[in-house]
């Protein structure tokens, strides 16, 4: 309802009316006059009237009944210089609506009279008014709102300027209906509705005199029965889906096509669903027109996986945890057939882990070691309030989509430093990315750390693209076309929308990763950093490929770091 203010605006819009008219005396020997009147019509003797109720039917049918009538008619006389009164005759009715269980749906309080509505009379600049309260009724009219309830839902009559409904004199809704004087009205009805929140409770049927001239008639009413029972819970939701997940968390792009695949394809084709997540933009220090484009070649590889002509799409999704309080991030997600694609956008860190000025050199490594409080987003979208947050809205985002069990297949980096390290001689202990370490160790963290049920499988990174003598070319003709196809799907998207061809700046590192792919399941014994390679891997001559890259040292290039190449890769 729309209403015309507050009840102290109210009171006190009445109150300036009492004031305005209080110096319109009528001559003396009109009040009695019109006092006889009233009184011959009601056959009422002056005085406040306090109405007692019927009692609720035994048994009951649905609908609307009368639950109780009350009287509450009443004359009140000013004494002298007695220019005023305020006479009522009329009743008031309890009415409830049952069910067919005899359950209270609904409850009205009904101010009427025989045989059309109550009759009020008012002389003098005085006015009534019609409200029902609990707990307890008012006595100044400046309160009139403080206790008030019930939607008046149908008056009478309608078409006289002296019957107002004043709505919504409250927070809560509730209206009054407002008849200023001097007037004689018949006819009167009002039906105010109220919820049955209130059964088992007295509320009052109140009608006013003011401003503040008579408490003139509080009915005490009990609002009897019971509402309906709640509903029943809702049905358990439905078992979670049975088509297993393999989850590939990677921190770039192009990351998960070189260092864990053709695991990816051969679970499409198995007919499991796919969900990509990149924690980081590859953004490189550029902009949104890189970072774009990248996320746009990550999904020409999922397309290369699903095949053509399937529906594509993309949104803004919000991924919340709890831990106690409720935490949201926003993430940018791409759906293509039985593939969803998670870009967190964080920015990226460099090979070392340092950073880039464009994003003020925040990284997912400064955030892992307390270097860092926070870290941003790179299009602002959210920002994570440190690493476990960020963790946590990780495995949050695995749950939103994938079952919370061993059917789900967690695809991420190696956490051992020893195995991520690289061991020839042109790249002498070289370290994994840091961004790829970084996310190895935020998964570790919601799997092995957590005691996850999912399964989890931990893949080799740089050292298989180097080459390193650990870590032979192992993978079929088949396989190898697989991997080196995945990644070209990128590539030549790359190439189309910015002109880089990734492929061309260094093949011989691509073409190593395309041999190879190395992984191990990941064992709650297993802590990210010290697990040592397992005595007894072979050592192999290093094959062309690794002569290629030595090629290249030997020409003059020792001092050449070949990671600089690499950066958000």
């Amino acid at each position: 309802m729309v209403g015309d203010g507050s009840a102290e605006g109210h009171a006190y819009d009445a109150r300036r009316t009492w004031i305005a008219k209080l110096g319109r005396r009528r001559p003396p020997s009109v009040v009695p006059a019109v006092i006889a009147f009233v009184l011959s019509v009601m056959a009422l003797s002056p005085g406040m009237a306090f109405g007692s109720g019927g009692n609720a039917p035994a048994g009951c049918s649905s609908g609307w009944t009368t639950i109780a009538t009350y009287g509450n008619s009443f004359v009140w006389n000013e004494p002298l210089p007695g220019l005023r009164s305020v006479s009522w005759s009329g009743s008031v009715n309890l009415r409830e609506k049952l069910d067919s269980n005899c359950n209270v749906v609904g409850i009205r309080i009904v101010y009427a009279g025989s045989p059309g509505g109550g009759t009020l009379a008012i002389v003098g600049n005085a006015f009534a008014s019609f409200t029902v309260q609990y707990p307890t009724p008012f006595t100044d009219y400046a309160n009139v709102g403080t206790n008030a309830y019930g939607d008046l839902v149908a008056y009478s009559p309608t078409g006289n300027s002296a019957v107002q409904a004043h709505l919504n004199i409250n927070a809560r809704g509730a209206d009054e209906l407002f008849v200023q004087g001097p007037v004689v009205v018949s006819g009167v009805t009002a039906q105010f509705s109220l919820g049955t929140n209130l059964l088992g409770n007295t509320v009052y049927a109140q009608i006013h005199a003011g401003y503040n001239l008579c408490q003139c008639s509080t009915t005490g009413m009990f609002l009897s029965g019971s509402p309906p029972p709640p509903p029943p819970p809702p049905p358990p939701p439905p078992p979670p889906p049975t088509t297993p997940w393999g989850v590939y968390i990677h921190a770039h792009n192009d990351d998960w096509q070189l260092f864990e695949s053709p695991e990816s394809y051969y679970e499409y084709q198995t007919g499991h669903n796919l969900l990509f997540i990149y924690v980081t933009a590859g953004d490189a220090g550029q902009g949104q027109s890189y970072w774009s484009a990248r996320e746009e070649a990550a999904d020409a590889s999922v397309q290369y996986l699903a095949g053509p002509g399937l529906q594509d799409s993309g949104a803004t999704v919000t991924v919340c945890y709890s831990n106690p309080v409720q935490v949201c991030h926003n993430v940018w997600q791409r759906t293509y057939g039985r593939g969803t694609s998670i870009f967190m956008r964080l920015p990226d860190g460099g090979v070392q882990g340092g950073g880039f000025p464009s994003t003020n050199y925040e990284t997912l490594a400064k955030l892992r070691d307390g270097q860092i409080g926070a870290i941003n987003a790179v299009d602002g979208s959210t920002r994570y309030n440190g690493w476990s947050d960020l963790t946590s809205t990780l495995a949050a985002i695995i749950d939103a989509y994938a079952p919370h069990d061993s059917t789900t297949a967690i695809h991420a980096p190696d956490y051992d430093r020893t195995r991520q390290t690289t061991q020839i001689d042109i790249c002498q202990n070289c370290p994994d990315h840091a961004d790829h370490l970084a996310v190895a160790d935020a998964v570790y963290v919601i799997t092995v750390g957590a005691g996850a049920p999912w399964t989890t499988t931990v893949f080799i990174d740089y050292p298989i693209c180097w080459a390193d003598p650990r870590y032979p070319e192992n993978l079929s003709p088949t396989d190898y076309a697989l991997k080196n196809e995945s990644f070209w799907a990128y590539n030549n998207k790359m190439k189309q929308l910015t002109g880089v061809d990734e492929y061309k700046s260094m093949p011989w590192f691509w073409e190593n990763c395309f041999h190879r792919d190395y992984s191990r399941g990941a064992g709650t014994s297993n802590q990210p950093g010290i697990e040592s390679v397992p005595s007894g891997t072979p050592t192999v001559s290093p094959g062309p490929s690794v002569q290629y890259a030595r090629a290249g040292a030997l020409a003059g290039e020792t001092t050449f770091d070949y990671r600089s190449l690499l950066c958000g890769v």
